[in-house]
């Protein structure tokens, strides 16, 4: 009989706690969070951490951590109303701005990452270290993304295939468009979250900085995962033409546009 009452006390104490539970965070019920005491508010560090493009910058992609004196927290964006004037205006151009941000009478200092991310596409292979630079570089304004052979006056490409992996759920591709004005045989193919390029020079090789084909893009390219595939074979032949000669280089940079 005692075991009995005591099994019936446990049950009855765990069904008590449970409703507690409920009645504080669980169900349907929204917290108010208005009504509690803010103790102390911190960054939201990985948010501080991004590069963002200056021109597509949202102060609400920022965030801060507050706690309360209840012992919750809980993450919220930054707003305008939480930086001096001077601050805002900090983040309308390039660079790396420091900022402070109040909120309920609490203040912390934060570093921006704002960035050209046109500027960091160009002259990736000044000092001549790769045989080539295949880039994927973004225009956000036609929504098309540009792949962009980047030559080395040391080796003459002849022969290059490749894929570039993307997101699917993020991003979508469509109407991947041959150069027609590159020289030799290409192909470019969408499939199964991947771009896949082939391309053979028929007489003379690739020795000038050239758009290979452009792909047209919907969603947020900035939180795609467009990589280079590591499912894929991606291969870059150079050519001597005095000897007819090819070998396979493996020195080369595949780049996407920073984010």
């Amino acid at each position: 009989m005692k075991k009995i009452k005591l099994l019936l006390v446990l049950v009855i104490t765990l069904f008590a706690c449970f409703l507690f539970a409920c009645g504080e965070n669980g169900g349907n019920e929204e917290i108010d969070w208005s009504s509690k005491t803010v103790s102390d508010i911190g960054l939201v560090n990985e948010t501080f951490y991004a590069s963002y493009e200056y021109d597509e910058f949202q102060l609400s992609m920022l965030k801060i951590h507050v706690s309360y004196t209840d012992g919750t927290s809980r993450d919220i964006s930054v707003t305008e109303d939480m930086l001096s004037e001077k601050d805002l205006n900090k983040l309308k151009s390039t660079g790396k701005p420091r900022i402070t941000i109040d909120y309920e009478g609490y203040t912390v200092q934060g570093t921006v990452k704002l960035i050209d991310s046109s500027e960091l596409d160009q002259n990736l292979n000044v000092d001549g270290k790769y045989a080539c630079v295949i880039k994927a570089i973004r225009d956000a304004e036609k929504g098309i993304i540009n792949f962009i052979f980047e030559a080395n006056e040391e080796y003459e490409v002849c022969a290059m295939n490749f894929a570039f992996t993307f997101d699917q759920t993020i991003m979508q591709l469509s109407n991947a468009t041959l150069n027609s004005e590159l020289g030799g045989i290409g192909k470019v193919t969408l499939e199964d979250g991947k771009i896949l390029f082939a391309y053979s020079e028929n007489a003379t090789s690739l020795k000038e900085d050239v758009t290979l084909f452009t792909v047209s893009y919907t969603g947020d390219y900035r939180a795609s995962k467009l990589a280079v595939s590591k499912e894929y074979n991606n291969k870059v032949y150079v050519a001597d033409y005095a000897t007819y000669e090819t070998e396979l280089v493996t020195n080369v940079l595949y780049h996407v546009s920073a984010k």
